[in-house]
């Protein structure tokens, strides 16, 4: 050792551990270490809960036992003696977990389930999934771990390619509309802000509908066309056509409202002094936008991105299974048992365990990247311990263990209740009402309510939103109490079991004819037995009697029907009788249709029973549109009405005659018939493919949506407030574990868990609707009233409270809860529209109260079936219904929010 080498003593040892501590990188990376180890350990409880929920019914044990009996199989084909077979087959049971112990067991599953090492797929014929192998070599691969890992490439790129675009598209807006507050472009972002309430979605529906079915500039869904493109850059341009929907429906539904946050927050730190300051020393504006303005601003830009981005993994799965995107979100609910309401398939545990985890994994993901840029661009930002109280460095390890174990002890004895002074003996208390203490109450409260009224009244958005929810609460009323479930709901069911129906199947709304040129047809019924048609009987012979029945109708359209039908009914001992009809068109030309021998209880269809080669024949000119094969062939009985001189499908208007003529080979017979002439529109909403009126499902929706809507948010908001107020005033360890509780929902998809229970343990629509609710108890709404609790703990009143001997839950209950009112009431109607969005996410994955018609049952059954027949409105209907109601009430949340709250109201 060099001579001038100084020997370190204690005290310098010392200096180095205050040198480490306080330097930045070390603090950063402790705080980073201490984040990360939080999220995984967060992962790995909720997944192990998971699956634990997941194996209650031996589900895991299933795949396990499953793979254990493939190996053994093939040790029988390799020729193992049996008597080694037994001996192996225990082996194997231990190592898949089979025959291990329930602890053992299922931290064993929860391995797997974090390494998604769960083998191959039971359902090799769905799940098969083809790879590039060495080589020009494909092979296929029932791996769950490869499929899984080759769909998320597919989610990964429709969700980077959005962010992206929200990303470069945001910052520079919302930059721009705090330099120009009050531009046409700012007032129309805060007009367009209440979408961003709306789910991804629902948007995706609408972008379709628009410019898919109407317009036919992008496809309807899919990723890529088949067969594809043999080029790399044709596969390339192909997908990215085929990106343009989905991706416009992520970010339609959330650069609104994230640019108008970010908008407000430039506009607040841009009045700031040091702002000021800046610019009078000379620089520039974009100096000062960039160094003085967005630097301070960037934690909430991430912090608003990032929270959307946790919510946007959460509705995924509803996103890609309507545009049939083939990402993880698609994989999920392809692996749903029963999605479809067939019997058969009992679903891919594997794979939605997978699923669950990978989501868990980039939610944690997403908030780990959180917590790293906030260290990066928030100077500010204390790495020590929580509520940003450091430890002296100086400290040993035994005092840094004394403090620590203080600051626990003095969060614990906070719990306790504040002790009160000594008082005198109490007096007796004489009850009293002083009628003018009350008097004087009412009128401050009629002030106040009168002083909010007139706010509104001043707000154009907030009137828009009052009378829309006026409406709709007096409609729902009107529904209860004039149309009772019990009556019009067993009629609506009814319709789609009847044999004789009488209603169009996929029909448009009547009203649709008071904006075309040609009215489309109505549905016509004659029934001769209510006087609409002319009956006739004669004798032929000692044996033989005719009956004979003539309907004659106005058909004054150019279209044709959607059908035709004669409801036959007669009456015979023996011998069927012999039916025979004749068309009679307007210009007196005569058409036969094919004779049938009847039954009692018939169905005549026209399609089935015209003579359509004749008829082309003779006309030939029909044959330009008439089509005759392929898969959406020309209906037949379309000739009974064409225009014999159009080369176009036109009908001829005029009056039609149908005769049917009944020919009974035994005295005493009878004939009744029944016309019914299909048209395409029918009653004020349409009609479902089971020809059931829509109309009641979208009035029963209605209050069904306010009462779901405002007990969960109700009950959210009480919940939240509570919560927040006890970990605000409590603070210590009370308050982290409540932040902590936060984080860990955050990370955790309670959706995707939720649809697994419903899959598996048949929770219901209620139950999950209740999870929903606890859960987003622990979310924003939580951490918005803890940050204006925290603002008012301190305040004078509350601290004179606390001497005079008021107890912690009067504290919370009558001093601190009054205080922040301003936020609770519009927090409550911002919520409501949340809740009925949730129930139609849920039933895209058909969960769903089969009791009830809700909005969501009826764009479940319209994307199931109705977009295969064209019929628009069976989806579109609901869904403005539920836009026009999710939108009253953001805005008149929105108009709430500025006039209580005085912060908002100049920005």
């Amino acid at each position: 050792m060099y001579p001038d080498t100084p020997i370190p003593s204690p005290t310098d040892e010392n200096s180095l551990v205050t040198m480490l501590a306080a330097n930045p990188l070390v603090r950063t990376l402790r705080y980073v270490l201490r984040r990360l180890i939080a999220i995984l350990l967060t992962i790995l409880v909720g997944v192990f809960i998971t699956v634990v929920v997941a194996n209650g019914g031996g589900m895991l044990d299933r795949i396990a036992k499953d793979q254990v009996e493939t190996q053994v199989r093939q040790l029988m084909w390799d020729g193992i003696p049996a008597n080694e077979i037994e001996a192996r087959r225990v082996q194997l049971e231990t190592a898949a977990g089979v025959s291990l112990p329930f602890w053992p067991k299922h931290m064993l599953y929860t391995y797997r389930a974090l390494t998604i090492d769960w083998g191959n797929v039971a359902d090799q014929k769905n799940f098969g999934m083809f790879i590039q192998a060495s080589g020009n070599q494909v092979i296929k691969t029932y791996d769950v771990r490869t499929i899984i890992l080759s769909h998320l490439n597919n989610t990964l790129l429709l969700s980077g390619t959005a962010y992206l675009v929200l990303f470069l598209i945001g910052i520079p807006l919302a930059l721009y509309l705090s330099q120009h507050e009050g531009h046409w472009l700012d007032r129309l972002v805060a007009i367009l802000t209440p979408i961003s309430s709306v789910p991804s979605w629902v948007i995706g529906i609408l972008l379709v509908m628009l410019f898919a079915v109407q317009f036919r500039i992008f496809p309807v869904a899919k990723m890529i066309n088949f067969p594809p493109p043999s080029t790399t850059w044709g596969v390339i341009l192909q997908t990215a056509y085929h990106m343009v929907l989905p991706v416009a429906s992520i970010v339609l539904s959330l650069i609104f409202q994230l640019v108008n946050n970010w908008r407000t927050f430039l506009l607040i730190y841009s009045e700031e002094d040091y702002v000021d300051l800046a610019r009078a020393k000379g620089l520039t504006d974009q100096a000062v936008q960039t160094r003085y303005v967005l630097r301070p601003v960037l934690p909430y830009l991430l912090t608003g991105l990032a929270l959307s981005l946790a919510g946007f993994w959460q509705f995924i799965t509803a996103l890609e299974f309507f545009f049939d995107w083939p990402g993880i979100g698609k994989l999920y609910v392809n692996a749903l048992p029963h999605f479809l309401g067939e019997s058969m398939f009992q679903g891919e545990i594997s794979v939605m365990i997978s699923i669950v985890v990978l989501f868990a994994y980039l939610l944690g993901i997403t908030v780990f990247i959180l917590d790293f840029m906030y260290v990066i661009v928030d100077p500010r930002l204390r790495l020590g311990e929580e509520e940003h109280h450091l430890i002296p460095a100086h400290m040993g390890e035994r005092g840094r263990f004394q403090a620590w174990f203080r600051e626990r002890l003095q969060g614990f004895r906070t719990l306790q209740r504040t002790p009160r002074p000594a008082r005198k003996e109490a007096e007796p208390v004489k009850i009293r009402i002083d009628l003018r203490v009350w008097g004087e109450n009412l009128s401050q409260l009629r002030d106040t309510l009168s002083n909010i009224l007139h706010e509104i009244l001043r707000s154009p958005g907030a009137v828009v939103g009052l009378s829309i929810i006026t409406l709709l609460v007096l409609v729902s009323i009107a529904v209860t109490v004039f149309l009772p479930y019990k009556t019009i709901g067993r009629q609506w069911e009814a319709t789609a079991i009847t044999s004789k129906p009488i209603r169009a199947r996929l029909a448009l709304p009547k009203w649709v004819n008071w904006f075309r040129r040609n009215d489309l047809p109505a549905t016509l019924v004659l029934d001769n037995r209510q006087g609409a048609g002319v009956k006739t009987s004669s004798q032929l012979t000692a044996e033989m009697t005719q009956t004979q029945i003539e309907f004659a109708f106005d058909y004054p359209y150019q279209d044709f029907p959607s059908d035709i039908v004669v409801y036959l009914t007669t009456t015979y001992a023996e011998k069927a009788p012999f039916i025979s009809m004749t068309w009679i068109t307007p210009d007196g030309r005569e058409i036969g249709l094919k004779n049938v021998s009847a039954t009692r209880d018939m169905i005549y269809k026209f399609d089935e029973n015209v003579p359509y080669q004749p008829q082309l024949q003779k006309y030939p000119n029909w044959k330009k549109w008439f089509v005759t094969s392929g898969n959406y062939p020309t209906p037949a009985y379309d000739l009974l009405l064409a225009d014999p001189n159009a080369d176009q499908a036109r009908a001829l208007p005029g009056r039609y005659r149908l005769r049917i003529t009944g020919t009974f080979f035994e005295p005493n017979g009878d004939l009744d018939a029944q016309l019914v002439v299909f048209g395409k529109v029918e009653g004020w909403a349409g009609t479902d493919i089971l020809r059931r009126d829509l109309l009641v499902p979208l009035l029963w929706g209605l209050p069904i949506a306010l009462v779901v809507g405002g007990l969960g948010a109700i009950a959210t908001t009480l919940l939240s407030i509570l919560i927040a107020a006890t970990g605000a005033w409590f603070g210590g360890w009370v308050d982290a574990f409540i932040q902590h509780a936060i984080e860990a929902n955050l990370i955790l998809p309670v959706l995707a868990i939720g649809v697994l229970f419903n899959a598996y343990y048949g929770f219901n629509l209620w139950l999950i609707l209740g999870l929903m609710v606890l859960l987003n108890v622990l979310g924003s709404p939580t951490k918005a009233f803890r940050a204006a609790f925290m603002q008012v703990k301190n305040a004078d009143y509350i601290e004179a409270a606390r001497v005079y001997g008021a107890s912690n839950a009067r504290i919370i209950r009558s001093y601190l809860i009054p205080r922040i009112l301003p936020v609770l009431i519009p927090q409550i109607v911002i919520l409501i529209p949340n809740f009925f969005f949730l129930e139609a996410t849920l039933a895209i994955f058909n969960i769903s109260d089969p009791r009830y018609p809700t909005w969501g049952r009826v764009i479940y059954s319209a994307l199931r079936f109705g977009a295969a027949y064209g019929s628009e409105f069976w989806v579109l209907e609901p869904i403005c219904l539920m836009l026009l109601t999710g939108l009253s009430f953001v805005l008149l949340g929105f108009a709430l929010n500025r006039i209580l709250n005085p912060h908002l109201k100049n920005v």
